[in-house]
């Protein structure tokens, strides 16, 4: 049985509750016209509550083709959930009037990816509602943000009550339309991408078929794109999407236009460019012409058989790096009186004259390009002994075994004081050393492994002659580990601990070459794998 309370008691706490109830609500009578008008200056027209993004935009007659286009390139299922978004939406007349401006009837006949690309490019990371952004122009000056395409693109709040994205109005009736997680501001066009380098460099045939692009094709290498790989196909998987690399020019990003960052203020990454500075064809192709004469007369294509070492060391003095801006030809003429500029190698970049350019700024997201009737002076790394020898291409293997270990900017200078002794292509294939793969004959090999190896390769003296290759040697790579030359320099044998390990290699005389410091290589026909690497 359950016992109700005095009567007296239940008088009183019911009281009680009546007089708080009343207090509070007439606290909230009073606030709520305040917090409602500065809710309503902020974050109108938030729309009801549990509602996701696709949703939101799917129920709103304004974005549905944009709704439409999400589900046709599968983009719901990465924005739906899963995270917090700010999309730009262009509204229906906006995307009819792209439509038409490309010849497609409808959404529905935009290619796929064309669709993926360019939806992605509408959204960003996080809520920003224009208070917000508001905010974070007063407090950073930030001005560009990263969308999920990993582009930036310009949001600009300066104006008085006004939101303009890439220079496009947010419509002031669609601003700050609120979902469970994501802001919607919509917009009168649809947003239109800038090319970046490697676009252009594609897709101009006067950049695409020149000798400077073809050596960077030398040096090109891959990276999954997660952001931008979709399920193309509709099977229900998603099909993975790769954009090109350089790995061996420093900082250059041609396909990209951002460096991660993790800081807590940052949205993910920092916009970065590059210049690149190419020389025409007849200027580059005089300039590497030594080195194509060193190719097999039998290859078609000469310049796709040079080392990556050297086409490396031929393009490092024409490729400039920035995160604030790229260089454009009125501040590469106009420098300011004792400015200096560097190419990615340190190289000091010379003064140009309005004469020198061919072509100026063609532009990209993520820099600029511009084209010279000239050559600059060598790099340091082209004057040395190894970068001379990696004109070499029966030696590419042994360049890109050094620059994988890392070796290659110390070996490298022109001021070096050692001897090298380099073995061709195809010992390293028989040695089963896969220089791509970090292996021997199948064994994951370390970085410092790697290097160990390859600095038994070298005598951290000059041997200039026949008669100076005598007699045991210790090699840079030490720990017990020597050279024992015979033969009259001929022949040299891995040596350890004063014993010989057994791998004997035949030397090629005289030098391959020699750099200003004095450096020399030699070509051999085996490694010389050390003891205990």
């Amino acid at each position: 049985m359950i016992r109700r309370p005095p009567a007296a008691t239940y008088v009183s706490l019911s009281s009680c509750f009546t007089r708080y109830f009343f207090k509070a609500l007439f606290f909230l009578l009073v606030l709520a016209p305040g917090c409602k008008k500065n809710f309503d200056k902020y974050y109108g027209n938030t729309g009801p509550a549990g509602v996701y993004l696709y949703d939101k935009l799917k129920h709103d007659s304004n974005f549905s083709i944009f709704a439409r286009g999400l589900e046709r390139t599968g983009l719901v299922q990465y924005i739906n959930n899963g995270g917090v978004y700010t999309v730009f939406a262009p509204v229906n007349s906006a995307f009819q009037q792209y439509f038409v401006s490309k010849g497609y009837a409808s959404v529905e006949v935009v290619p796929v990816d064309t669709l993926f690309s360019l939806l992605n490019f509408h959204v960003i990371n996080n809520l920003w509602y224009y208070y917000t952004l508001q905010q974070r122009y007063a407090t950073t000056g930030q001005l560009l943000f990263l969308t999920r395409g990993r582009k930036f693109m310009t949001i600009d709040v300066t104006a008085h009550d006004t939101l303009k994205v890439n220079g496009v109005p947010v419509i002031k009736g669609l601003r700050d339309i609120g979902a469970d997680n994501a802001v919607i501001h919509g917009i009168g066009s649809v947003l239109l991408q800038m090319p970046n380098l490697e676009q252009v460099l594609q897709n101009d045939p006067r950049f695409s078929h020149s000798t400077f692009y073809r050596l960077m094709q030398v040096l090109k290498d891959s990276a999954f794109d997660r952001f931008n790989s979709f399920d193309k196909n509709g099977d229900g998987r998603p099909d993975s999407v790769f954009y090109k690399t350089y790995d061996l020019l420093y900082n250059v990003n041609t396909a990209i236009e951002y460096k991660q960052n993790t800081n807590a203020t940052s949205q993910g990454g920092d916009p970065v460019f590059s210049t690149i500075l190419m020389p025409v064809d007849d200027s580059l192709n005089a300039l590497i012409a030594p080195a194509l004469a060193k190719v097999d007369p039998g290859v078609t294509d000469k310049i796709a058989a040079l080392s990556p070492t050297y086409a490396e060391a031929v393009l490092e003095p024409y490729f400039m790096y920035d995160t604030a801006a790229p260089y454009t030809s009125d501040k590469l003429i106009n420098r300011i009186p004792g400015k200096i500029y560097a190419a990615i190698n340190g190289q000091v970049l010379p003064l140009l004259t309005d004469g020198q350019f061919v072509r100026k700024d063609a532009r990209a997201s993520n820099g600029v390009i511009h084209v010279l009737n000239a050559t600059f002076a060598r790099s340091d790394r082209l004057q040395s002994a190894l970068g001379q020898a990696s004109t070499d291409p029966d030696l590419a293997m042994f360049m890109a075994a050094l620059q994988q270990a890392g070796l290659m900017s110390t070996l490298g200078s022109g001021s070096r004081v050692g001897s090298y002794f380099a073995p061709g292509n195809a010992a390293f294939a028989a040695a089963g050393l896969d220089v791509r793969k970090m292996t021997l004959n199948g064994v994951a090999l370390t970085t410092l492994q790697l290097a160990n190896i390859m600095r038994n390769h070298v005598i951290d003296q000059n041997l200039s002659s026949a008669s100076a290759l005598t007699g045991t040697i210790g090699s840079d790579f030490g720990a017990g580990n020597a050279l024992t030359f015979t033969n009259g320099g001929t022949t040299v044998a891995t040596t350890y601990s004063g014993a010989q390990t057994g791998i004997v290699a035949n030397v090629t005389l005289p030098f391959v070459t020699k750099g200003p410091g004095n450096g020399y290589v030699y070509k051999i026909d085996k490694l010389l794998i050390p003891n205990g690497y």
